[in-house]
C-alpha cells in the first residue's frame, strides 16, 4: 500500500501563510510553494530534521508586516505549518522582529537582522554546533541580504541539505530599477544566479561575504511557482527527473516559462 503523506498545502492554507493555495485573506495572494516543497521534502516529514527559516513575518517595530493579518493575524503562519507538518523536527526561526508567541516545545527564535555580518554571525554563536538539513530565507527578499545571509549560513548546512531562497525580487522588482527589493550596486539574486550557471563569471555586484559555498553546491534549480491545473504527482516527478541530473553539474528547471520565485540548492555530500 502506497504511504499517505500529509499535505502541505492543507495546512498552509488553514494556517494563513501565502505559501500555500491561498494567503490569509482575500487581499493576499498566494505564491503556491508548498507543491514544491511536498515534492522535495514529503517522504521527509517524520525525520528528526533541523529546519531554519529565515523571515517569520511577525509585526513590530523594525519591520512593517503586511502579510500579518486575517488567519495570519499574529504572523508566523509558515513556522506553524513547518511544526505541523514536520511533527519531529526542531525549528529555529530568524526574524528582525521579536517572536517569542511562537516558541514551544520545539521552536526556537531570535532576532536577527540579516543585513547585518555581527547580527547573522551572532545568530551561529547562540546555536553551537547545531546544524541544518533545510534553510530558507523567507526575510526581507533584498538582493544583498539574501547574498550576505547566504554566504555566512551556509557553513550550517548538514552535506545533503538543502538551502532554499523564495520570493526573488517579487514581481521583477530591481531588474531594471532601484527598489526597496533590489538596492543599487547589487545585482538581483535570481540575475546573479541565472548569470553565474550559464557562464560560471562570477559578477563582481554582488553581497556575497565570500564564494566559499560554490565548490560545495552538488544541485541548483530554479522554480516557478506551479499552476494549480498540474497533478502533484506530475511535479513530484519533475523534481524526481532534476534532482537525478543534479549531480551532473549545475541545472535549470522551471514548472512554467516565467520568471523563477525560488531557487533551491543541495549541498554535496
Amino acid at each position: 500500500m502506497k504511504q499517505k503523506f500529509p499535505q502541505l498545502f492543507e495546512i498552509a492554507n488553514r494556517v494563513g501563510t501565502d505559501k500555500g493555495h491561498k494567503g490569509p485573506s482575500k487581499k493576499w495572494s498566494s505564491n503556491n510553494y508548498t507543491d514544491i516543497y511536498q515534492a522535495y521534502f514529503g517522504e521527509r516529514c517524520d525525520e528528526a530534521l533541523n529546519l531554519c527559516e529565515i523571515g517569520l513575518g511577525v509585526p513590530g517595530k523594525n519591520w512593517e508586516s503586511d502579510i500579518a493579518h486575517g488567519d495570519n493575524h499574529s504572523g508566523g503562519g509558515s513556522m506553524r505549518m513547518w511544526y505541523e507538518f514536520f511533527p519531529n523536527a526542531a525549528f529555529y526561526g530568524l526574524d528582525i522582529n521579536p517572536a517569542d508567541h511562537l516558541e514551544n516545545d520545539r521552536i526556537k527564535t531570535f532576532v536577527v537582522d540579516q543585513s547585518s555580518v555581527e547580527s547573522l554571525n551572532g545568530f551561529k554563536k547562540q546555536i553551537g554546533k547545531t546544524m541544518f538539513d533545510i534553510i530558507i530565507d523567507d526575510g526581507s527578499h533584498i538582493a544583498d541580504h539574501q547574498q550576505l545571509t547566504m554566504s555566512l549560513l551556509w557553513e550550517r548546512l548538514k552535506p545533503g541539505g538543502y538551502y532554499v531562497i523564495e520570493d526573488l525580487n517579487d514581481l521583477r522588482s530591481g531588474e531594471t530599477r532601484h527598489t526597496k527589493h533590489a538596492p543599487q550596486n547589487c545585482e538581483s539574486t535570481r540575475i546573479w544566479f541565472q548569470n553565474y550557471q550559464q557562464s560560471g563569471a562570477i559578477n563582481p555586484n554582488n553581497n556575497f561575504a565570500n564564494f566559499d559555498f560554490l565548490d560545495e553546491v552538488a544541485y541548483l534549480a530554479f522554480h516557478s511557482f506551479p499552476v494549480m491545473q498540474q497533478t502533484r504527482d506530475h511535479i513530484r516527478e519533475l523534481v524526481r527527473m532534476a534532482i537525478g541530473r543534479g549531480g551532473k553539474g549545475l541545472l535549470r528547471h522551471e514548472f512554467r516559462s516565467m520568471a523563477p520565485k525560488i531557487v533551491l540548492f543541495r549541498k554535496a555530500g
